[in-house]
């Protein structure tokens, strides 16, 4: 699958603002850039509208995505509101014939869990730019309201962040029969040790011409 990841705002637009200035921005790159890490590890292929603080439009990200031919559009943000003491998650889509409404639910109620925060459930949109002018199915995730003290310290944490990169990755790789891969380890195999270089090399040539391209030659 081709996933397009889109991190709210960005530049010279930080969106939400939380208490002690923390930017929504900053929030939803730091979660996006784990969670493509945690995609393309699992072999996903994905496409992003940022990778640093730097501003793109709503049109510039539907048509990136468009022209990409992307299966899916996830849009990270943080919620806010007037009344600070607001909390949970919730999922928007463009209508309830989405196909993604089941990832939406699970989405909810998987961070609902994760974070202890109140799911606030799956809400529909027709007025939302990147669900409306995107060709492929499309959903906008609101992690939480960062104009919440308590829930604005707690994303500053990275280990918190992480948490949260890693549901959403999880839920996003199982809709798809796919896992979270755990962290990496190589086997390195040696098939030959020789007191001559030629030998060595010729080794090396035969082991190439089999198709085994990542073929070295070390000094013990």
């Amino acid at each position: 699958m081709k996933w397009y990841l889109d991190f709210g705002h960005g530049g010279k637009d930080p969106g939400a603002i939380g208490p002690t200035n923390l930017k929504e921005s900053d929030v939803a790159l730091k979660i996006g850039m784990i969670i493509k890490e945690n995609l393309e590890n699992a072999l996903e292929k994905v496409i992003t509208t940022r990778e640093d603080d730097k501003y793109y439009s709503l049109d510039y990200r539907t048509k990136k995505a468009n022209n990409e031919n992307c299966d899916y559009f996830i849009s990270i943000h943080l919620n806010s509101a007037t009344n600070s003491s607001a909390k949970g998650c919730e999922v928007w889509l463009y209508n309830e014939n989405s196909k993604l409404k089941n990832l939406a639910n699970n989405l909810c109620n998987n961070l609902s869990t994760k974070m202890d925060t109140p799911n606030r459930g799956v809400k529909y949109s027709k007025n939302l730019s990147v669900l409306k002018n995107t060709k492929m199915p499309a959903l906008l995730i609101e992690i939480d309201f960062i104009s919440n003290k308590e829930v604005e310290n707690n994303l500053r944490n990275d280990n918190h962040l992480k948490n949260i990169a890693d549901t959403i990755s999880s839920t996003l790789l199982s809709f798809v029969n796919k896992s979270i891969v755990e962290d990496k380890v190589f086997y390195r195999v040696c098939i030959g040790s020789f007191s001559n270089k030629d030998n060595a090399v010729n080794l090396k040539n035969e082991a190439i011409c089999k198709g085994f391209k990542d073929t070295h030659i070390y000094t013990t």
